[in-house]
């Protein structure tokens, strides 16, 4: 088991002190899909507003494993 950090900027800035114990790669990239849709259900209003969001995910060493990035636009409506 590898331990993973997930961090976000913009609309929901968090930085993961605790991290996450995973089997590898792939289950840190499908929590970091999970938490993204969570974050998003809970406060979609909060990214309207701020307009984007990053979840990185970061091994213990610090080093960038996988990325997210959602932004939001509002067009002439």
């Amino acid at each position: 088991m590898t331990r993973f950090y997930f961090h976000s900027t913009g609309a929901f800035a968090y930085r993961d002190e605790e991290g996450v114990e995973l089997a590898d790669a792939p289950a840190a990239e499908a929590e970091a899909l999970r938490v993204l849709g969570e974050l998003l259900k809970d406060a979609p209003a909060s990214l309207s507003r701020m307009g984007s969001l990053e979840l990185e995910v970061t091994d213990a060493g610090g080093h960038r494993i996988f990325s997210l990035q959602v932004t939001a636009r509002r067009t002439g409506c």
